[in-house]
C-alpha cells in the first residue's frame, strides 16, 4: 500500500522517515524502512524470533559486564572511528563489535558484527582492528584470544593479510603451529580474494605439514560448500585486479587520468589517458615509467585514493602472479585438465590469466594422451606449431603440454615460434629437463640413479621442502631418514632415502641412497613410526606415468646437485 501511494505521485518518503524515527516498535520500523527503501537500523535476532535495532544489540552484547574480557586491549588508546554519517563512534559501540567475536563460537564470520560495522567508516575501522591485532601480538598472541584473528581478518582490509602471511611463516618456527593453523582458517574467511590465494599457496607448498593441512582443509570445506572441487575453487578465486577485457585499468586523478596495462611478460605498464575521437572513449597516450604521485592541479582526495589503489594493485599483482605461477607449474606436473568452457572462462576472460595463457603451450587430450598442441595468440585466435590456424573442439580436454610428450622436432618448432614472437614463458615449460625410465630401471622398485650423491643436510632440506616435499618419520634419537611427497590427484607418492639427519638439521654432509614410488596414503608416518615403501608397497618403475616420473626425477636432480 505504501509503495502504491508513491506511484500515485505523492512523495510521502519524508513523512514516513519521520514516523520511523518516532516509532518504538522495531518490527514496524523495519517494515517502513524496507517499503520505502530507507536503510534499516534493525536485524533479526539469531533465532529469528524478533527484530533488534543496532542500539538494542549493543546493549545486549554489553550485558553481564562482558567488556571485562576486552580490558587488556584498552590499556592503550585506539585510533578514532567515525560513523558513515560523520559523528565519532562511541567506544561502547566498537566494543560491541569485538564482543561478537569473543564467545566460544566466535571463530568465524559474525553476522551481528557485520551488521554493526555497516554504519562505520570501513577504512577507519580497518585501522582499529589492525591495532587490536598488533596489541594481541605484542602481548604474546595468547591462544585463548584467537578470536582476534577472525575480527581482524574480516574487518581489517588488506593490511592484515600481509601481517598474517608473515606470522603464519614465523609461528611454526617458534613451535606455535596450532596458532598458525588457526590463522590460516581465519585468512580463508577474508572478504578479499588475495587472502584465499595465499591460503591456496600454503596448501600447495609450505614447509610445515600441519599448517599446509589446515590450509587444505579450509579450501576443501569452502569447495564442498559450493559443490565444486578444490581446483575449481582455485580457478574461481583468481582476481581480475580491476582490469577490463582490453587488459586495462583506469586511474582517475580528477583533471587527468592514466591507463595501466598488463604485458605478456606479466609486468605493469602505465600510459597517460587521452581522449579519442569517439565521444567518451580514452586511449593510451605517452608511456610513463610509473604512475606519478598526485600533483597540485589534481583533485587531492580523488588522486590520493587512486594512488593508494595503484600501490595496492602492485602488491596484489605480485602475490597473484607468484600464486598462479606455482599453481600452473603444479598443473603441469600433475597432468591437470580443463574442459574447453572452463579453460576459456579462466584463461580467456580473466585478464591476468590471459597473459599467462599466451606464454604457454597447451594441448588437447583424449584419455590422458596428447592429441594436438596449440598456442593462444594475442588476438584471441589459436595456432599450431606450424602456425596453422586451429579451432578448439567443443568437448575436448585442455592441459599444459609437457616436453616429455613432444618429439625433438616439435619441441624445437615451438621454441622457434616463441622466440619469433619474443615470448618469455612464465615458468620453465619447453626448456624443462626430461627424464625417462631406462631399460635397466623398468623392473626395479628402487630408483638408484642418485645413489652416492653427497651434500649438506640443510641444503637438501631447504631445496626439497621448497619443492613441496616433507620430512619423513622421526625415529630413534630424533633422527629421520626420508623425505617424501604425495600427489593425491594422481594417487601417487615418492619417498627419498638418505643417510639421515636430525630435526632442525645438523649442518653436516649426508649421502643420498634411492627413491621409491608408491600408492599415496599407504605409508604410515609419525613419531617413532618405522613404515616405509618396501617391496610390497613400492611400484615398478615401468608402471609410473612418464610425466610424473620425469617431474620427480627433475625435482630430485635439482635438490641433489
Amino acid at each position: 500500500m505504501l509503495l502504491s501511494w508513491q506511484k500515485d505521485g505523492a512523495d510521502y518518503k519524508e513523512l514516513f522517515a519521520q514516523a520511523i524515527e518516532k516509532e518504538k516498535n522495531a518490527k514496524v520500523r523495519e517494515v517502513l524502512g524496507n517499503a520505502l527503501g530507507i536503510e534499516s537500523d534493525t536485524v533479526k535476532s539469531s533465532d529469528g524470533s524478533k527484530v533488534v535495532s543496532r542500539g538494542e544489540m549493543v546493549k545486549n552484547l554489553h550485558k553481564g559486564n562482558r567488556k571485562r574480557s576486552l580490558l587488556w586491549a584498552y590499556e592503550t588508546p585506539f585510533s578514532a572511528v567515525h560513523m558513515a554519517a560523520g559523528e565519532v563512534a562511541e567506544e561502547e559501540y566498537l566494543q560491541a563489535i569485538l564482543l561478537c567475536y569473543t564467545s566460544a563460537d566466535g571463530c568465524g564470520v559474525s553476522k551481528n558484527a557485520q551488521f554493526l560495522a555497516e554504519v562505520l567508516r570501513a577504512d577507519e575501522f580497518a585501522v582499529y582492528v589492525n591495532e587490536l591485532f598488533d596489541k594481541w601480538l605484542a602481548a604474546g598472541a595468547e591462544s585463548k584470544k584467537r578470536w582476534v584473528l577472525y575480527a581482524a581478518v574480516i574487518h581489517g582490509g588488506s593490511d592484515i593479510i600481509t601481517k598474517l602471511e608473515r606470522q603464519i611463516k614465523e609461528w611454526p618456527q617458534a613451535s606455535r603451529g596450532a596458532i598458525a593453523c588457526e590463522a590460516v582458517k581465519a585468512l580463508s574467511l577474508s572478504p578479499l580474494p588475495q587472502a584465499l590465494l595465499i591460503v591456496d599457496g600454503i596448501a600447495r607448498k609450505f614447509k610445515f605439514k600441519q599448517v599446509r593441512a589446515a590450509a587444505g582443509a579450509a579450501l576443501e570445506f569452502a569447495a564442498s560448500e559450493l559443490g565444486i572441487t578444490r581446483e575449481e575453487l582455485a580457478d574461481r578465486i583468481v582476481p581480475d585486479l580491476g582490469f577490463d577485457e582490453k587488459m586495462e585499468r583506469r586511474f582517475d586523478y580528477g583533471a587527468r587520468a592514466f591507463l595501466v596495462t598488463i604485458t605478456p611478460a606479466l609486468e605493469i605498464e602505465v600510459f597517460e589517458a587521452k581522449e579519442a575521437p569517439e565521444k567518451g572513449m580514452q586511449v593510451r597516450g605517452k608511456k610513463l615509467k610509473n604512475l606519478p604521485a598526485p600533483g597540485a592541479k589534481d583533485d587531492a582526495e580523488i588522486a590520493k585514493a587512486a594512488y593508494e589503489e595503484f600501490k595496492q594493485l602492485k602488491k596484489q599483482m605480485k602475490a597473484t602472479i607468484t600464486s598462479q605461477r606455482a599453481r600452473l607449474e603444479m598443473a603441469l606436473s600433475t597432468s591437470r585438465e580443463w574442459s574447453v568452457s572452463a579453460w576459456e572462462q579462466l584463461f580467456v576472460k580473466n585478464p591476468l590469466m590471459h597473459q599467462f595463457a599466451m606464454g604457454l603451450i597447451w594441448g588437447i587430450y583424449k584419455k590422458g594422451k596428447l592429441v594436438q598442441s596449440f598456442r593462444y595468440m594475442e588476438d584471441g585466435s589459436f595456432n599450431t606449431a606450424d602456425e596453422d590456424e586451429y579451432e578448439l573442439p567443443e568437448n575436448g580436454k585442455i592441459g599444459l603440454v609437457h616436453p616429455v610428450e613432444l618429439t625433438r622436432e616439435e619441441k624445437e618448432t615451438w621454441e622457434g615460434q616463441l622466440e619469433d614472437y619474443e615470448i618469455t614463458q612464465p615458468f620453465e615449460q619447453l626448456k624443462r629437463s626430461v627424464y625417462t625410465v631406462t631399460e635397466e630401471e623398468k623392473e626395479a622398485r628402487k630408483l638408484m640413479r642418485f645413489n652416492g650423491r653427497t651434500l649438506n643436510d640443510l641444503s637438501l632440506s631447504s631445496r626439497l621442502t621448497g619443492l613441496g616435499w616433507y620430512r619423513g618419520s622421526v625415529q630413534d634419537g630424533g633422527g629421520f631418514y626420508t623425505y617424501y611427497r604425495e600427489d593425491a590427484e594422481l594417487g601417487l607418492g615418492v619417498e627419498l632415502y638418505f643417510s639421515g639427519s636430525y630435526v632442525g638439521g645438523s649442518n653436516e654432509e649426508i649421502t643420498v641412497y634411492d627413491a621409491r614410488f608408491y600408492r599415496a596414503g599407504t605409508v604410515r608416518r609419525g613419531s617413532y613410526v618405522y613404515d616405509e615403501a618396501d617391496e610390497d608397497k613400492a611400484y615398478l618403475m615401468k608402471d609410473i606415468p612418464v610425466r610424473y616420473f620425469s617431474e620427480v626425477v627433475w625435482q630430485i636432480t635439482k635438490a641433489t646437485m
